[in-house]
């Protein structure tokens, strides 16, 4: 096994809060640390800060100052509060464009402009789910929407920082966010990515966040050097890791090297997007695993962790999935 592998899973492990001596005390800690978790599946992303909080519960993650919106990659996360005046500066304007172009395929831009205010009301009236929210539209005479429309309008409207959702995933009216200048919200990227994902350059922060290399660039140089390999934490990776699907430890560099050997990268990725749960064996995937009959399974495709990290672990999970 090269060495400088070796260093840099063991940096990338503490950076991630994935070690013992860098686990967080709160969940909105562990979604500070890595500037969200992927949130599209509700339980992925709880599942993901209860790997970097110890003893975490449903119900604690139920009541931190998280928030649901869209943000690296247009994609939803799970972010702390604290955070979203920064990221909304980087991200929304950028998300709106893709979202905006969605339906001018569809056809219907100005049906969902039409929606807009009504939409903002009714979920200042109360919390909705995304059910409730259409079938409201409906009864003030706007059209149905189709699936694809449907997955698009929330993610759209969250842009103009109106509405966000909550840890389960229920629409809020919400005051826009303060301003934050670019400028200042690339260099608070740079900083943040660098402590939570490096060591990284700027082709992982590119790939990470969807910007475009030359504002990957900046938001590092901002940040100032990178730690020398000399400085890098040494920690020994725990025996058994079992990440969620879609955790920021497979999502958050150009490649998933060097966890992910290259010839085993469609274990985890089988196509379609969809970014299996992981089984780390010491800081290497080794295999894949899945709830069966309430129970995590594994599917090995390289050595199998120690049983009892294993069991250890599967335990844990069970008892978050029962808090």
């Amino acid at each position: 096994m090269d060495a400088d592998d070796r260093r840099l899973r063991a940096a990338r492990l503490a950076a991630q809060r994935l070690t013992p001596a860098t686990l967080c005390a709160r969940p909105e800690d562990a979604a500070l640390a890595v500037i969200g978790v992927q949130a599209q599946d509700l339980r992925a992303a709880g599942l993901a800060l209860r790997s970097r909080v110890p003893g975490l519960t449903r119900a604690a993650v139920r009541a931190a100052p998280l928030r649901r919106t869209w943000t690296a990659r247009g994609t939803v996360h799970l972010i702390a509060a604290s955070d979203r005046p920064w990221l909304h500066a980087l991200f929304a304007a950028r998300n709106a464009r893709v979202f905006g172009a969605r339906f001018e395929r569809f056809g219907i831009v100005e049906e969902i402009r039409a929606m807009c205010n009504d939409v903002v009301e009714l979920c200042a009236e109360r919390p909705r789910d995304r059910a409730s929210l259409l079938r409201a539209l409906l009864e003030r005479g706007h059209p149905s929407l189709k699936q694809g429309p449907i997955n698009t309008f929330v993610p759209w409207r969250s842009t103009q920082g109106l509405i966000v959702t909550d840890t389960a995933g229920i629409l809020q009216a919400a005051d826009p966010p303060p301003p934050v200048d670019h400028d200042e919200a690339l260099a608070i990227l740079g900083a943040r990515y660098r402590a939570g994902y490096g060591p990284c350059d700027a082709t992982d922060l590119a790939k990470w966040s969807s910007l475009p290399i030359t504002q990957a660039r900046r938001a590092l140089e901002a940040a100032g050097p990178q730690d020398d390999i000399d400085a890098w934490p040494t920690d020994e990776p725990p025996p058994c890791s079992l990440l969620a699907a879609f955790d920021t430890l497979m999502l958050g560099h150009r490649t998933r090297q060097p966890f992910v050997a290259a010839e085993h990268d469609h274990h985890i990725l089988k196509g379609g997007g969809m970014l299996k749960p992981v089984a780390l064996n010491r800081g290497v995937a080794t295999g894949t695993w899945s709830i069966q009959k309430g129970h995590p399974a594994p599917a090995w495709f390289g050595p199998p962790t120690p049983a009892a990290a294993f069991a250890s672990e599967a335990t844990d999970i069970r008892r978050f999935l029962a808090s």
